[in-house]
C-alpha cells in the first residue's frame, strides 16, 4: 500500500506543468536585482502534491544570472492550478557577467529566461527546466 501511496505521488510530481506570469515587486537593493516571479503550476492528476521549496538557477542566453527560491511550503491541488511564489535574486555582478548576451535581448525588447532546478515534494526532487520570455516593457 505504501509503494501505491509512492508511486502515486511521484507520477502526479511528474505530470505537474510550469510557466511563468510576469515579474512583480522589483526592487534594486544591496548590489543586487530581486523581483517576485508567479510560478503557475498545473495539475492534471487527481492527487494533490505538498511542495516544500524549489531551488533553481535563473539562466539567460545559457549565463548563469542568479538564483530563484520558493520558500514556502505550498499544496498543489489535484486538476487545477496552483501559483507557487518564486523569489528571483541577480546580483550587478552577474548581471554584467553575461551583459554581451543579455544586451542583443534588450534591443529586441524581449528578456528570455530558463529556470533549471528542483522542486522538492513529498520527500522527492523533481527536475524543472522552464524557458520563458516576456516583453520587459510590460514590467517597467
Amino acid at each position: 500500500m505504501l509503494v501505491l501511496y509512492i508511486l502515486n505521488k511521484v507520477n502526479t510530481a511528474k505530470q505537474l506543468e510550469f510557466n511563468v506570469g510576469l515579474p512583480k515587486n522589483i526592487s534594486l537593493k544591496g548590489g543586487q536585482i530581486s523581483f517576485d516571479l508567479p510560478l503557475n503550476t498545473q495539475n492534471v492528476s487527481s492527487g494533490s502534491v505538498n511542495v516544500k521549496s524549489a531551488d533553481f538557477d535563473v539562466l539567460s542566453a545559457g549565463k548563469f544570472l542568479g538564483k530563484a527560491l520558493v520558500l514556502q511550503p505550498t499544496t498543489i491541488t489535484p486538476k487545477g492550478q496552483t501559483t507557487l511564489p518564486v523569489r528571483v535574486t541577480i546580483s550587478y555582478f552577474d548581471l554584467l557577467s553575461a551583459a554581451g548576451s543579455i544586451v542583443n535581448l534588450f534591443k529586441s525588447g524581449k528578456i528570455g529566461l530558463t529556470l533549471d532546478g528542483l522542486v522538492y515534494a513529498e520527500g522527492f526532487q523533481v527536475p524543472v527546466k522552464q524557458s520563458f520570455e516576456f516583453d520587459y516593457k510590460q514590467i517597467l
